[in-house]
């Protein structure tokens, strides 16, 4: 029996896309396995212990295309009858229709939004198993820790605080997503706090971000903790807890 988050197999070859649509569809609570070409889709679904719940693939591939591997998957023990969501740049009646014979149950055209990617997987296989918020920062601090000792190199954590504000949450979500680099992370942790965990990023580097933080977000009353990998702390938490103290700081020095 299968236990545990609802699991998705994205086969895309555009990496950007791969890169944004695997992080959107993970803090949502599902559990994503990338693959860039269709030969390596086919080798992850035969490796994998259960079959994925979705499939989701992209029409045009390099070596084989996206129709060859949706029937390649079908033919794999386990998977008739998961649904496959294509991804396609041209609508083509003759394309869907093919993908549709071959065992597709739902298209979205390129270039798509991110509600409209969600809503389409919700409708195929629910929703994903929410995360609070705190787990996903912790869990991308984890995960720039490792990388960042194979590398030998440095990462910083900023948490972003104000006091009020006429900004709604989700826009200043965007208007960060849109600002900042596509390997940045922006984590909103509730209505008035935000985490950006920021790769290959120093003290200095941090420091320029947060300057340009508030010229992005032009709302007073701002105040921001920022701390360093490793300078700042080993693991997650120390680093975690370092930038709350120092926000703590940054309230009672007002």
């Amino acid at each position: 029996m299968k236990h545990g988050k609802k699991s998705i197999l994205l086969v895309e070859d555009s990496t950007p896309t791969r890169f944004s649509t695997r992080r959107l569809l993970e803090n949502k609570g599902y559990e994503v396995t990338e693959a860039a070409s269709g030969e390596e889709a086919l080798v992850k679904a035969r490796e994998s212990l259960d079959p994925f719940d979705l499939v989701v693939v992209d029409i045009h591939l390099p070596g084989i295309d996206g129709l060859i591997t949706i029937r390649k998957i079908k033919e794999i023990p386990g998977y008739r009858y998961i649904p496959v969501m294509v991804l396609t740049a041209d609508a083509k009646v003759s394309t869907v229709k093919q993908a549709v014979q071959l065992g597709a149950v739902e298209y979205l055209c390129k270039p798509f939004t991110s509600e409209q990617i969600l809503e389409r997987v919700r409708r195929l296989i629910g929703p994903g198993e929410e995360e609070a918020p705190s787990e996903i920062l912790k869990k991308h601090l984890r995960k720039e820790i490792n990388r960042a000792k194979r590398g030998n190199t440095k990462f910083s954590l900023v948490l972003a605080q104000r006091g009020a504000g006429r900004l709604d949450i989700a826009e200043i979500n965007r208007r960060l997503r849109r600002r900042l680099r596509e390997i940045d992370e922006v984590v909103v942790l509730n209505d008035n706090l935000v985490a950006l965990v920021l790769p290959l990023t120093g003290a200095e580097g941090s420091e320029m971000v947060v300057k340009k933080f508030e010229q992005w977000l032009p709302e007073k009353g701002w105040r921001f903790g920022r701390v360093a990998y490793p300078e700042n702390g080993s693991n997650e938490e120390e680093l975690l807890n370092r930038a709350l103290v120092l926000l703590a700081e940054k309230e009672n020095h007002k």
